[in-house]
């Protein structure tokens, strides 16, 4: 089984994109289109397992529609994701840790918000920037306490109506406009308070607490599911763990995290990704291919004259794996010869693999010809003689 360091990397490289993918559908996308993209992915598996030709051509049409289609539907869903890779790519932003204080200061404000059926919405910044997502606000910038969210979120305050931006434990800005969910079927008969808080759970990873001036319901907006919290315990739980993961402790290292947070979809992740390479990259047998390669004639000297090339091309046979002639380039193919240190008359050259010009691991098994008989002679001289039949 030949299994290299690029293939190594290859496996690494999709299995982070399987894990972004099966996160993305597990917060975004309903349980029927999973199962149905996993049946369409098993049938095509099995098409390249046992090489049936139509129904990988037939598959293959099928995900090009489904591509352009999931473009222009989740077109929200993939800026959101290329801004995620752009802000990993520059820099990672370094979370201090914040104790649970702001946290038990959120949930005492909206426990006598909703008591007294005051509404409020507000927003707790995750690891992803909002400024994209909000219009509008106030700056703050002060710290979080009871008696500044009573004030906000007073009816006769101007600003009441808007929604407050938490980072960390500090109080960013108020009066800010969200953008709205168009899901009504978890939005249903709530109002516009409710609508902006699921809109900005499924575009970015905040949390978002939502008190209903009308009934005094406290509800919860989180990776796009808006969920009505039927005591302050439910509440102060979900709070808790959210500001424990975007907020941790400093003595935990980020690789220690990073194989504790998600590690069963990770393990599954890394699983897919070796299926994948091993149906469609891996192959055991070596198979061998003859192709016409142009020869070209380089260094020839200044002044002389080359002429009599009876042979344009040459006959190529590579052998090698079937992924490395899936990655060839026929026609980057080409034999060299350096006519650097020629002399005049008639010239043989012989052609080896060094002569040939390719970006590929496969192996050269026959250059037919492998002898090239030319004229050289200066510009002016006398006229060349024959040059004899090639052997």
């Amino acid at each position: 089984m030949n299994f290299s360091v690029a293939d190594l990397f290859d496996v690494a490289l999709i299995s982070v994109f399987i894990y972004s993918l099966l996160l993305w559908f597990r917060r975004t996308a309903s349980r029927r289109i999973v199962i149905g993209i996993c049946l369409m992915a098993g049938i095509y598996f099995l098409a390249r397992l046992f090489d049936l030709y139509l129904t990988q051509l037939l598959f293959r049409t099928i995900f090009t529609v489904l591509l352009v289609a999931g473009v222009v539907v989740f077109q929200e869903d993939l800026r959101r994701a290329f801004e995620q890779i752009a802000i990993w790519g520059t820099f990672r932003e370094r979370r201090r840790y914040v104790g649970l204080q702001a946290a038990d200061t959120l949930i005492q404000a909206a426990s006598s918000l909703a008591s007294n059926r005051t509404g409020a919405l507000i927003v707790i910044r995750g690891k992803e920037p909002l400024d994209r997502q909000v219009e509008g606000g106030i700056l703050v910038q002060g710290r979080i306490s009871k008696p500044l969210l009573y004030s906000i979120f007073d009816p006769h305050s101007p600003g009441h109506d808007g929604a407050v931006l938490i980072d960390a434990d500090r109080l960013a800005k108020f009066g800010a406009h969200l953008p709205l969910s168009k899901n009504g079927v978890q939005v249903g008969t709530l109002g516009t308070r409710h609508a902006a808080g699921l809109g900005m759970s499924e575009r970015s990873d905040a949390f978002v607490i939502v008190v209903s001036e009308e009934t005094g319901e406290i509800r919860v907006a989180q990776d796009g599911v808006l969920a009505l919290m039927s005591s302050v315990a439910e509440l102060k739980g979900r709070l808790e763990r959210f500001y424990q993961e975007k907020f941790p402790r400093p003595a935990e290292p980020d690789w220690k995290r990073f194989l504790r947070e998600e590690a069963g979809l990770k393990v599954l992740s890394l699983l897919l990704a070796g299926l994948t390479w091993f149906l469609f990259s891996y192959r055991s047998e070596n198979v061998q291919r003859t192709f016409a390669v142009p020869i070209e004639y380089r260094n020839l000297p200044e002044g002389w004259v080359l002429e009599g090339v009876k042979t344009p091309e040459a006959m190529v046979t590579l052998t090698g794996s079937q992924r490395e002639f899936t990655l060839l380039n026929p026609a980057g193919l080409v034999v060299s010869l350096n006519l650097s240190g020629v002399e005049e008359g008639i010239q043989l050259f012989s052609i080896s693999e060094k002569d040939l010009k390719h970006s590929s691991n496969l192996k050269v098994y026959r250059i037919d010809p492998n002898l090239i008989t030319v004229v050289v002679h200066r510009e002016g001289s006398r006229s060349p003689p024959e040059i004899p039949p090639q052997p």
